[in-house]
């Protein structure tokens, strides 16, 4: 090979190799794999601009004749040929084509085949249909936090409440109330509670928050999947989202159950759909299950924010 075709062919290789991450990152791909929260973004994309750069210098260099290292003012009664030969030092093009061969069609081929999800048996294997295990993520969870006031507990003395009983509101010991959740909860124009399905599971832990739910008109958005648990009349569908802490390594498909009076509307399995009813709750052995009682169930787009990260 050419001391000009090698470093066109290393650039190439390069470019392609930077441009995958420049890709990932303007086309919004990268974020099915991270959550928002962190740098990793920005550093992928500036990782993919620094190699076309380097790239692009090889390129425009690769004309240019570099000093040998030999100091060509000693005798030259030797053989040139010999020392001056260094063609077998240079790579074949065979060998620099199955080299890139090696980097290149695994990479470019993962980066365009790939559909940035899991797969259907993936989800089917993961779900969790058991009820809350461990603490709530805080970007999930409802309740009063820390000094939060309840509307009308401002002000204890004109509310007729002790001074112990002021302290406990303005800490936020009191009952929670509808007027809490509407405070923590956006409303549609039809006056349902627009929750993801991630904060509906995770109200199965907290009998406070059931009790002010339950009953409630609901809006939720997810992906659906057939029901195999406890759907004896086949009227039971699974509505999920994803939720990660920190990238797509440790994602996990939360889900709940929704429950249709007649017979389940046709739907595509793993199609995103926004769901609207009313909210109930079921004691699964030791476990409280939030159940959606659908009344009506239409498709609609994937969100921007497929997956749900703990840290945004």
């Amino acid at each position: 090979m050419s001391h000009r075709a090698l470093p066109l062919f290393q650039a190439l290789v390069l470019f392609l190799v930077g441009s995958v991450f420049v890709w990932f990152y303007t086309h919004g791909r990268i974020n099915a794999y991270l959550t928002k929260a962190g740098s990793f973004q920005i550093q992928a994309l500036l990782a993919g601009v620094v190699l076309c750069i380097i790239a692009f210098f090889l390129a425009i260099t690769a004309g240019q004749k570099g000093n040998c290292g030999h100091d060509h003012d000693h005798d030259h009664d030797h053989d040139h040929d010999h020392d001056h030969d260094h063609s077998h030092d240079d790579p074949g093009l065979g060998t620099m084509i199955l080299t890139a061969a090696v980097v290149l069609v695994p990479l470019l081929s993962a980066a365009v085949l790939t559909p940035d999800a899991y797969s259907p048996r993936w989800y089917e294997n993961n779900l969790s249909v058991k009820g809350v295990v461990g603490s709530v993520p805080e970007q999930f969870q409802l309740g009063k936090k820390s000094g939060e006031v309840s509307a009308g507990e401002g002000n204890a003395g004109e509310a007729g409440q002790s001074k112990d009983d002021a302290v406990a509101d303005a800490a936020g010991w009191g009952p929670y109330t509808i007027e809490d959740l509407k405070q923590q909860v956006d409303q549609n124009e039809k006056g349902e509670f627009m929750m993801d399905v991630i904060s509906l599971f995770y109200t199965g832990g907290d009998e406070e928050i059931q009790n002010v739910v339950k009953g409630l008109p609901i809006e939720t958005v997810g992906q659906v999947m057939p029901e195999k648990m406890r759907n004896s009349e086949n009227k039971r569908v699974r509505v999920f989202r994803l939720m990660m802490n920190c990238c797509i390594a440790d994602a996990r498909p939360v889900s709940i159950p929704v429950q249709f009076d007649e017979s389940i509307p046709q739907y595509k399995e793993m199609g995103w759909y926004k769901i609207h009813g009313t909210m109930a709750y079921e004691k699964w052995d030791e476990f409280t299950i939030p159940v959606l009682h659908a009344k009506v169930m239409e498709q609609t787009e994937e969100p921007p924010q497929a997956a749900f990260g703990q840290r945004q």
